[in-house]
């Protein structure tokens, strides 16, 4: 009675019957198929809620690049009538500031992952930045005006054996399930085309702070024009990315709702299978207790008997 008692204390507290096996009557079928659908939509649940998160700290990252590169270009535009020597060294060496944090963002991790690595997500997909300012001022080396130097940096971000060389990540992450029969990727990696003007108008900058064209403030002043234009036409190559990542956050978010309301509806499902009355389960508790209580009562009374009492 004791052993009912607690069963039934239990099937009272968790509204699920104890013994599986007799209410399902020995046929686990049904319960096993809500079970494993209920597992494919944790498992949905979970890819999308590590997906989202990415996808937030990819767009954190991208609005710190595309706001240090619009403040860059408006500066250096706003200035560019009386630029002087000095005004251009100060905003040089902000270029190369920028141009840090751009390599920080792009090189930026969330749990140990990184964000722009692609599949190779446990390494950082850059170098540090004074190592691509150095490759970059080996490739246009050549150059002796503001037209040559572009060409060049731009053919170095763009070539295999350039910028692309110095990538240590590696290809776009695969789509991942989120949902029945529903796939979504993040692809984006540092080696997106659409990073490109942005990283050619933060290397100028940033090779001039390094004294690209010393003594020659006209060419300096023309090649931090140069770089203005660069950031300022590729303002929608960043905003085109960040949307192409918001489309994939409306994706997730839509698919999550509708694993919601599956996993509730399977939910809803097993309950029935297995929950208990809770009317006919208090009854029941209350009965045992009775039962129990008498059993007690009666075995204290004759524990106390004896053969005198009995004979009286």
């Amino acid at each position: 009675m004791r052993q009912q008692l607690q069963t039934a204390l239990q099937e009272l507290t968790s509204g699920s019957h104890a013994d599986a096996t007799r209410v399902v009557g020995g046929d686990y079928s049904l319960l096993a198929a809500t079970d494993h659908a209920l597992a494919r939509l944790s498992g949905f649940n979970a890819a999308s809620e590590a997906l989202s998160l990415t996808a937030t700290a990819m767009q954190k990252a991208l609005k710190v690049m595309h706001d240090a590169a619009q403040n860059l270009a408006t500066t250096v535009l706003q200035a560019s009538a009386g630029l002087n020597a000095g005004q251009l060294s100060t905003l040089a060496r902000a270029g190369a500031q920028d141009f840090q944090t751009t390599v920080t963002m792009l090189n930026g991790q969330m749990a140990g992952q990184s964000l722009f690595g692609g599949v190779q997500a446990a390494s950082l997909p850059l170098p540090d930045a004074a190592t691509l300012l150095l490759a970059a001022e080996t490739a246009v080396s050549g150059a002796t005006t503001a037209e040559q130097l572009s060409d060049q940096l731009n053919s170095w971000l763009a070539d295999p054996g350039g910028y692309a060389s110095l990538y240590l990540g590696g290809d776009p992450r695969p789509p991942i399930a989120i949902a029945e029969g529903e796939t979504a990727a993040l692809p984006v990696t540092a080696l997106d085309p659409g990073f490109r003007g942005t990283l050619s108008g933060l290397m100028k900058m940033a090779l001039l702070d390094r004294g690209l064209f010393a003594g020659d403030h006209a060419m300096r002043a023309s090649v931090g024009l140069s770089a203005a234009g660069d950031l300022v036409d590729s303002a929608g190559e960043r905003l085109q990315i960040a949307a192409g990542i918001g489309m994939i956050e409306q994706q997730l978010s839509r698919a999550q709702a509708r694993n919601s309301a599956e996993k509730s509806a399977h939910e809803i499902r097993r309950n029935g299978i297995l929950a208990a009355d809770p009317y006919e389960t208090a009854v029941r508790l209350k009965d045992l207790e009775s039962r129990l209580n008498a059993f007690y009562t009666l075995t204290s009374r004759l524990s106390r008997l004896t053969l005198t009492d009995y004979l009286r």
